[in-house]
């Protein structure tokens, strides 16, 4: 009896190595459609001392399509269940504000474009817990860390859903900012990222 053992794994191999291939250059899920994130008018700086939370007047979600061609219905809409918030320092300082995850509920038509208004990115609680309470004058005001009397730090949000034939969706958007501390009311610096 010959052995077919190698001709097995030769077999399995070359199924392997053809599933690994991929021309969705969008990632290997399943889903239909994928989002792209477009953030306008971010502001410079955030003032942890005013007591609001961190929200941007107008994030833009755009569904693509990542077989154009195939057509769009209904059931490849996209309803964006949450995001995720994390935050990575960009100042040589290594202790970043916690991640933090928000509702979404909003529908993003496929092919189409969806935008969030005044929606958070960092809670007001946050904002006085560690890194950003260092900032505040009854802490010293300073990073200690890295001395100075800011924290930089980089966004990376992810925005989960899924179309309403049940894949899974995601986009990816990322911006910097300034966090400071002043007495005086939040002031901010119009820019886009």
């Amino acid at each position: 009896m010959k052995n077919r053992f190698p001709l097995a794994v030769a077999l399995l191999a070359g199924v392997l190595a053809v599933a690994g291939c991929s021309s969705n250059t969008q990632g290997d899920d399943a889903s239909p459609v994928y989002l792209s994130v477009s953030y306008t008018l971010l502001p410079e700086s955030w003032n942890v001392g005013s007591g609001l939370p961190l929200q941007f007047d107008t994030v833009e979600l755009k569904s693509n399509l990542k077989n154009p061609t195939g057509g769009s219905s209904s059931f490849l809409d996209t309803r964006l269940d949450d995001y995720v918030v994390e935050w990575k320092r960009i100042d040589g300082g290594t202790k970043a504000p916690e991640t933090e995850t928000f509702p979404g509920n909003v529908l993003i038509p496929a092919g189409g474009t969806s935008t969030l208004s005044n929606y958070p990115h960092m809670t007001r609680t946050a904002l006085l817990k560690a890194p950003l309470d260092q900032l505040q004058p009854y802490n010293g005001g300073i990073d200690r860390e890295t001395g100075n009397s800011e924290i930089r730090c980089r966004a990376t949000v992810t925005y989960r859903g899924r179309t309403l034939s049940g894949q899974p969706v995601r986009g990816v958007g990322s911006f910097g900012l300034t966090f400071l501390y002043s007495a005086a009311t939040q002031t901010i610096v119009a820019r886009v990222d």
